[in-house]
């Protein structure tokens, strides 16, 4: 018999015990198996055994082995479910890649291995390093530019030629890195326009130039040395594509899978404005915006560099979903900030590194900047405007987000519980969905409203009883509780059948357009009975504990970015970061890259930490505070 640690959850019937496997070796070591089974089976073991007085009557009273089957003794027609948990400092196996739940007793057991990989990733995020391209090392020579246009030393523009093979050597370093503030990302080669920069690369190369509008793109920095009125570009520095990523990619996307070979007879132009920081959030998108487009962009494109995306594409890079039952695997809800992002981010992987991107960031779980629109909207009881179709119910998504004074008042909320309770809400529609497509009544052609109306109005009923739905439980279950989807499912039904009548009654011909109307959900909300069951009661809270954790929330939010951090740590200055570094020799360990860090705060403004050291030295000053760190 074998556990380390426990947990009882009475409120939801739930015991959990832990069982560490812990190895403390200078490599990392498989966890086969057959140790996952045998560490989960002595955890079983004790547990069964904990059910019989025999047993728990044998053990000695002052251990705490005792006090703790004297609980699950007391407590065991209160345990309806257990969970097991194995934490180790091994790898888990490939091998181990699903421990399905069962039923022992009439109990439900279900299992979760934490390998070093998933404590890792619940304890760091990753930050890839800045994009430099040297012309001299990589290319031999700079490249030749022509100054254009200086604005208040805010903005320096430049005109230059990029060789094609140039351009896809970039490309193949850094890959859609480059293309971050492009308002989409490659398309592939599906649409008119990409196969013909595909046909002109592979059979005219020389005239790629004159047929293609080139690319447009930004910098941090620039090292341009100019000599009668030629420039000699040496190195950029936070260079982005912001238009022309289609351009870019399909270049690539010719070299590696149609084996070109005279990439070095393409030219393509480029337009290259040296952005200071503090003006790139107000020029990028207009950049964007006005440069010639290839494809058409729509609102919801155009409005991807908002930092409301920006700040929601890095939360659910660094989220990990709690697994769903039964399942070992660790997973995104990939945020898909720029059209095509998903497709492109494994479009070169090679095929295990594709197939591990898949199975972390599954397909069924992207969710775009108009998916969540249309569920955010739903949930704020809009349906009508949900209805009028992806592009308008994004505008007025955008003005509820983004507008100047929108922004001001929700950036503190736009944080990692709102992020979570976005996807509960996507959980709840697209259950919703499923179910109503499924459903025996469904009349083809009328799912979308009938959704989106009976989620509404669900929502609107339980606001009205001054609760809330419980989101934060269907995050941790990544699932929706039967009772509420109950409720969801009668309201549909009655939705459907009343918005067929309803619209006929208005001497509205067509069913959809009549969803458009605001009276449509007065209608339905004065027509439907909205009938909450008793036992919906567990997928419920109060709207206080709702405005409870929207407050903590505000005041605990994470620092979602590497510019967020950089900035804060410099505003709270090196005498304030010395005086931690002080402090933190009288007991709170560190380790040496903690400690490197902290020291290049404390030496600003002669150092400067990176993005990356900036979140590192704010995680130390959470421990710090926590431990009792004060500022003198």
């Amino acid at each position: 018999m074998r556990i380390d640690g426990y947990s009882f959850n009475l409120e939801e019937a739930t015991l959990e015990i832990y069982v560490a496997e812990y190895r403390n070796l200078a490599e990392v070591s498989a966890l086969t198996k057959t140790e996952v089974e045998q560490a989960f089976k002595r955890a079983e073991t004790f547990f069964e055994k904990c059910l019989t007085a025999r047993f728990v009557d044998s053990l000695e009273v002052s251990t705490p082995a005792y006090g703790f089957a004297r609980q699950i003794y007391d407590r065991a027609e209160e345990i309806q479910r257990v969970r097991f948990y194995l934490l180790s400092d091994g790898s888990l196996s490939a091998a181990v890649k699903e421990i399905l739940p069962r039923r022992e007793g009439g109990r439900e057991w279900s299992y979760r291995v934490w390998d070093l990989r998933a404590l890792t990733r619940l304890e760091t995020t990753g930050e890839p390093e800045e994009i430099v391209v040297n012309f001299d090392d990589w290319f031999g020579r700079p490249l030749d530019c022509l100054p254009a246009t200086e604005l208040d030393g805010a903005v320096h523009s430049y005109l230059a030629v990029m060789p094609g093979d140039w351009l896809a050597s970039i490309y193949e370093k850094f890959g859609s890195r480059l293309l971050e503030q492009n308002v989409r990302t490659f398309l592939q080669a599906r649409g008119k326009v990409n196969k013909g920069m595909r046909n002109t690369l592979l059979h005219e190369p020389e005239m790629f130039f004159p047929y293609n509008n080139g690319i447009a793109a930004t910098a941090a920095n620039a090292d341009v040395v100019v000599r009668g009125g030629i420039g000699k570009l040496h190195e950029l520095r936070g260079l982005q594509i912001v238009n022309g990523g289609q351009t870019t990619a399909s270049i690539f996307n010719v070299l590696k899978k149609d084996g070109c070979k005279h990439l070095d007879k393409v030219r393509v132009q480029m337009k290259l404005s040296v952005i200071a920081p503090e003006k790139v959030n107000e020029i990028v998108p207009n950049i964007s915006l006005y440069a010639n487009s290839q494809n058409k962009v729509s609102d919801a494109d155009l409005f991807a560099n908002h930092p409301f995306h920006v700040r929601m594409e890095s939360i659910s890079r660094r989220i990990w979903a709690p697994s769903a039952e039964g399942s070992q695997l660790q997973t995104h809800w990939y945020y898909e900030r720029s059209r095509g992002q998903y497709l492109n981010a494994q479009a070169y992987l090679s095929r295990a590194k594709k197939q591990e991107f898949q199975l972390q960031n599954p397909r069924a779980q992207v969710v775009t900047k108009t998916d969540l629109a249309k569920v955010v909207n739903t949930f704020r009881c809009e349906p009508h405007i949900v209805s009028r179709g992806a592009q308008k119910n994004f505008i007025a998504f955008a003005e509820y987000v983004g507008s100047r004074d929108a922004w001001v008042k929700r950036e503190k909320e736009i944080n990692d519980d709102w992020f979570k309770t976005s996807v509960a809400q996507i959980i709840v529609f697209r259950t919703t969905e499923k179910a109503v497509q499924e459903a025996t009544w469904y009349a083809q052609g009328y799912r979308a409203n009938t959704v989106t109306y009976a989620i509404a109005l669900v929502a609107h009923a339980v606001t009205k009883a001054d609760g809330a739905i419980d989101f934060d439980r269907i995050w941790r279950e990544q699932s929706v509780s039967q009772p509420l989807m109950e409720a969801i499912i009668g309201v549909a039904e009655a939705v459907q059948q009343r918005i067929i009548s309803a619209s006929a009654a208005s001497g509205v011909t067509n069913v959809t357009e009549w969803c458009k109307r605001d009276g449509c959900f007065r209608d339905l909300l004065e027509s439907v009975k909205v009938r909450l069951p008793s036992s919906i009661g567990s997928a419920l809270k109060s709207r206080d504990r709702v405005e409870e954790d929207i407050r903590a929330g505000r005041k605990e939010r994470v620092l979602l970015t590497a510019d967020e951090a950089t900035i804060e740590v410099f505003k709270k200055g090196a005498v304030y970061w010395r005086g931690l570094l002080d402090w933190s020799k009288t007991g709170l360990e560190l380790t040496p890259s903690d400690i490197g860090c902290l020291q290049v705060a404390a030496s600003m403004p002669g150092r400067q930490p990176s993005g990356k050291q900036s979140l590192r030295i704010l995680d130390v000053e959470r421990r710090a505070l926590e431990e009792g760190f004060r500022a003198q």
